[in-house]
């Protein structure tokens, strides 16, 4: 029975290797915009890609440009994760001997970023057979990100400026209080 499965996984495997193997891709090299393959890059801006394939225009052009959005999520921040399992089993003697090896991979990428003020600043659409191809270009402007965090430190000093002030008011009575009471 353990020899019926192993086969059976076995050729579901080898038939959807041959099946994924043997498939052209749709689109053509020539028909992807040269932007999707290499993003512009600049000093004060981020710059990413998405594309989709979906039967429905607006389901290709919500995803391709929330992947767009995501690749630069991913270029501000990300935390990956990742894991091996290796097994490798042997049972019985000599010829009978019947040994099995099993390894899997898996890898998570996850990222938590706001993006204020990330626009899509270039969409194409492709039509692929009874489906459509839309590829997204996203830009993520550095310079609300800069003018955000120096409001924010200048916010930080006025308050630590404000505690500075606070604790000299506390020492100055103090001072008061003891010259009050040496008399």
């Amino acid at each position: 029975m353990r020899k019926v499965v192993v086969l059976s996984v076995c050729a579901l495997l080898t038939l959807a290797l041959v099946n994924c193997a043997g498939k052209e891709p749709m689109a053509k090299i020539a028909d992807v915009p040269e932007w999707y393959l290499n993003p512009p890059q600049a000093e004060d801006a981020f710059y990413e890609a998405g594309d989709a394939v979906k039967m429905s225009m607006a389901l290709t052009k919500d995803a391709a440009d929330g992947r767009a959005r995501v690749a630069i999520a991913r270029t501000i921040d990300v935390k990956v994760s990742t894991m091996i399992k290796d097994f490798m089993q042997q049972s019985g003697m000599g010829q009978d001997a019947e040994a099995q090896e099993f390894t899997s991979s898996v890898s998570k990428q996850v990222s938590n970023v706001v993006l204020k003020g990330c626009k899509i600043v270039k969409r194409e659409m492709k039509i692929e057979g009874s489906s459509y191809h839309g590829f997204s270009l996203a830009e993520y402007s550095l310079n609300p990100l800069i003018q955000e965090t120096l409001a924010e430190a200048r916010k930080q000093k006025a308050l630590y400026n404000e505690a500075k002030a606070k604790l000299g008011f506390d020492e100055l009575e103090k001072e008061i209080q003891k010259m009050d009471t040496s008399k």
